[in-house]
């Protein structure tokens, strides 16, 4: 039918059917609701959690301009994830261009965001790559994640390089409650797709250990996509005899992976990343905290591409990039009733070689150092909060950036909050160019509220306005204003009968300046949808769906819901818990790809079983 758009119509019913259940529940939960669950679901999971990546200091949620999402372990665990990419993937706001194999890369968006727009950090330390500021997220393992916190829009004011938003990755502590905990790990799917994992954890007197390691590898489910990495993360932490800690972490994420098969096309990738910290906290006096933090990583990757690699021209194209960083940072923080403030210094010498040997040549052969100076105060004026932030970064390799943001929260009551935040920020796209640095200001406007009964809410309108961007790289530099607009929609239900029901949508317009041609291959509408069940047997099941209209017809195929099944059930004996878990992803067995060369698996199955001792 002439302008019938199929993915459209799909994602209004869609959205119809869940406003339908929402209602249904809403009439029926008076009675479903046992009396000890008669309380408001709180923010960001609860009143204990304080944000960290705003502002780089820790701040409740009802001082929080910034639209952030947090993702527990306890999120994670019921999804039975293998990286970092099966989070992100159920994250309202978050899009994935590729949702493959375990372990394989993938394209991450934030709001529409471009990949290399998003700071990802492990441990403070960005994992973002030097040539393109690709952040793999596939490498990094969810065992050794506590909590992910997720900032939807410019973070240059308190982390620099972080134009469409930071992804911060917190790791688990050492367990203080016990000299040796641990926990052995292992799932098993099709195409020989295996997870196994193991982890020990305790703390004697003042010395706290966290150690975990494990494989995931995989056959491949798509042609050309197999997997198969390494990794291992070990945490020592000592609390001194005054009131500070000294931390040393050691990441290690080394493996192979195939990025496609596509006929006579094929793409692979060897990588290695090492990041090593020494951190030392200490508390000068009641309010006043200085942290200081040394950093070391390494990086290096192999890519090879044969097929069709220039017109006109079949062949293999192997490209080598090697990566070095050096850095410290050192923080002092203030933190009372009336404020929060955070002054601190970034520093790392970063180093990049990248060559093509059929070439012989070295296209990428720089050095920078890069400078950040930070300032960020939360002030709390009664049932206001106003956090001013400014930065200013000197790159080595990009000039010079200064990037403000203010943010105000307004406490409508303990459980409700209304947000404004507006902030400028950049991004380094590459290393190897000065015309590297594209720039942003975004406005946010939202509100969240734990106060209607059953029921937690939560909305963000947005304007993303991006200019020297680059495009066109066969005949030129053209620099261009990309303009990104919309609004996004969480909602929660406490649990009735033992089920509770999450939802998500976002919806995004994007033009090439004001009011100009609409940008194609931006994700226009992006619904999460699911659907948790717990018992008392500690049985547990969890349906996701996921749907996003990529609003690129000629190339994409995103006609249906994309649903998982997760399944846990544990049982508890006097030392040991053990716990069977299954999942069914791509229930039945769906297409929802940008590009038919990053196309998704088909239905797919795995088990497992976990012990903790």
């Amino acid at each position: 039918m002439p302008g019938f758009d199929c993915s459209t119509y799909l994602c209004v019913r869609a959205t119809r059917v869940l406003l339908a259940c929402c209602l249904y529940l809403m009439l029926s939960i008076s009675s479903a609701v046992c009396e000890d669950d008669l309380s408001s679901l709180e923010l960001y999971n609860g009143a204990e959690t304080e944000i960290l990546s705003g502002s780089r200091s820790p701040r409740p949620a009802s001082q929080t301009a910034e639209n952030i999402t947090v993702v527990t372990s306890e999120d994670i665990a019921a999804i039975n994830a293998h990286t970092l990419a099966d989070i992100l993937t159920y994250v309202t706001g978050v899009q994935l261009e590729m949702t493959r194999t375990p372990g394989t890369p993938v394209n991450l968006e934030v709001q529409g965001s471009n990949f290399n727009h998003v700071l990802v950090l492990l441990d403070g330390v960005p994992i973002n790559n030097l040539a393109d500021n690709f952040p793999d997220i596939s490498s990094i393992p969810v065992q050794l994640i506590e909590r992910v916190e997720i900032v939807k829009g410019a973070a240059s004011s308190s982390w620099g390089n972080a134009l469409g938003g930071v992804i911060n990755v917190i790791t688990k502590l050492p367990d203080a409650e016990r000299t040796v905990g641990g926990m052995v790990s292992a799932s098993y799917g099709q195409r020989e797709t295996l997870d196994g994992r193991a982890e020990l954890s305790g703390t004697k007197e003042r010395f706290g250990y966290y150690l975990t390691g494990g494989t995931v590898r995989s056959d491949g489910l798509l042609s050309g996509n197999m997997s198969n990495k390494d990794n291992f993360y070990g945490k020592l932490q000592y609390e001194l005899p005054a009131r500070g800690t000294l931390t040393f972490t050691t990441a290690v994420m080394d493996g192979k992976s195939g990025l496609f098969g596509a006929g006579p096309d094929m793409g692979k990738m060897d990588s290695t990343l090492v990041i090593s910290t020494l951190a030392a906290q200490y508390q000068l006096m009641d309010h006043l905290k200085v942290d200081a933090t040394l950093v070391a990583g390494k990086s290096n990757m192999t890519l090879l591409r044969q097929g069709l690699i220039a017109p006109a021209t079949v062949g293999s194209l192997v490209t080598e990039v090697d990566e070095d960083r050096r850095g410290a940072n050192v923080q002092l923080s203030w933190l009372d009733e009336l404020q929060r403030i955070a002054f601190g210094i970034d520093f790392e010498h970063v180093t990049a070689h990248l060559k093509n040997p059929i070439v012989r040549a070295e296209l990428l052969n720089r050095s920078a150092d890069r400078t950040g100076i930070y300032l960020s105060d939360t002030i709390t004026l009664g049932r206001f909060a106003v956090t001013p932030s400014a930065r200013f970064d000197s790159t080595g390799s990009a000039g010079d950036h200064f990037s403000p943001s203010l943010g105000v929260t307004y406490a409508l009551t303990e459980n409700s909050v209304l947000r404004a935040y507006t902030s400028r920020g950049y991004s380094l796209t590459s290393l190897n160019r000065s015309t590297s640095a594209e720039k942003v200001w975004t406005s946010q406007f939202g509100f969240e509220t734990g106060d209607v009964p059953y029921l937690w809410l939560k909305g963000t309108l947005f304007r993303n306005d991006t200019w020297d961007v680059r495009a066109g790289l066969r005949d030129g530099e053209i620099y261009q204003r990309h303009v990104k607009e919309g609004a996004e929609f969480e909602a929660k239900t406490l649990p009735f009968f033992r089920t509770s029901l999450t939802a998500g949508y976002t919806y995004i317009r994007g033009t090439l300046g004001d009011n100009g041609p609409h940008l194609r291959g931006i994700p226009k509408h992006t619904l999460q949808i699911g659907l948790q069940y717990k018992d008392d047997s500690a049985f547990q099941a969890q349906l996701n769906g996921r749907f996003i209209d990529w609003d690129q017809p000629e190339t994409g195929r995103y006609g249906a819901v994309i649903w998982d099944l997760h399944l846990r059930k544990a049982f508890e004996f006097s030392r040991v818990s053990l716990e069977v878990f299954a999942s069914l992803r791509n229930l039945f067995n769906d297409y929802q790809y940008i590009d038919p060369i990053y196309a998704n698996p088909g239905r797919w199955a795995e088990m497992g079983v976990r012990c903790s001792f």
